[in-house]
């Protein structure tokens, strides 16, 4: 190490120490000096510039708040980029318990889910099927061809000898009924029409 580069370690650790003291304008020393550096240093880490930014300035905050209680026993330089890294590790760390702690709660959503599927429940399978029941009796048999059967438009209008476009009129107008009817489990009885 250089004469200068350790003369410049004793220095700012000097500033540091009368930061410590009460001399609020040394923070803007080490703010103006540090705080790109920083910001690039945790983005290279973190990928994010927004991420990046909070964390050192969340770093400057604690520095600022806890100034009375830091103890450098390096340089200001290595004790700032070890904090910000150690801060980044952290946050990593944290976002990957978040997103573990969020696929669980899927997976156990999902697990929950499939036991009390409402489409096992008879009192909404009866209520799908008075619905469909209750559908005037060309857009029945259209609708039941098309989800139940699956049969392309095409194919229903060549059976019943009607026109493309009144297979679609039929198949919407099910649709607009079914949807009165039934509401959010409309969604549930396409799915299942599927399979």
């Amino acid at each position: 190490m250089s004469f200068s580069a350790l003369n410049n370690i004793v220095k700012e650790k000097q500033l540091f120490l009368d930061f410590q003291g009460g001399n609020h304008a040394v923070f803007d020393y080490f703010f103006d000096k540090y705080y790109q550096g920083l910001c690039l240093y945790a983005y290279r880490m973190l990928k994010s510039n927004s991420e990046a930014e909070d964390l050192v300035q969340d770093f400057f905050v604690r520095i600022l708040e806890n100034r009375k209680t830091i103890s450098i026993a390096t340089s200001v330089k290595s004790y700032f980029i070890r904090s910000v890294h150690n801060r980044c590790l952290d946050y990593l760390a944290h976002q990957k318990v978040k997103i573990n702690h969020e696929q669980f709660r899927l997976k156990m959503l999902s697990e929950e889910d499939l036991q009390e599927y409402p489409l096992l429940d008879s009192e909404l399978t009866k209520q799908i099927e008075r619905a469909i029941q209750s559908l005037p009796d060309g857009i029945r048999e259209t609708f039941m061809q098309n989800r139940f059967e699956g049969l392309s438009y095409q194919q229903i209008a060549k059976q019943e000898n009607v026109s493309v476009k009144t297979v679609e009129y039929r198949i919407s107008k099910a649709l607009t009924i079914l949807r009165k009817d039934l509401g959010d489990y409309l969604l549930l009885l396409l799915f299942v029409s599927r399979f």
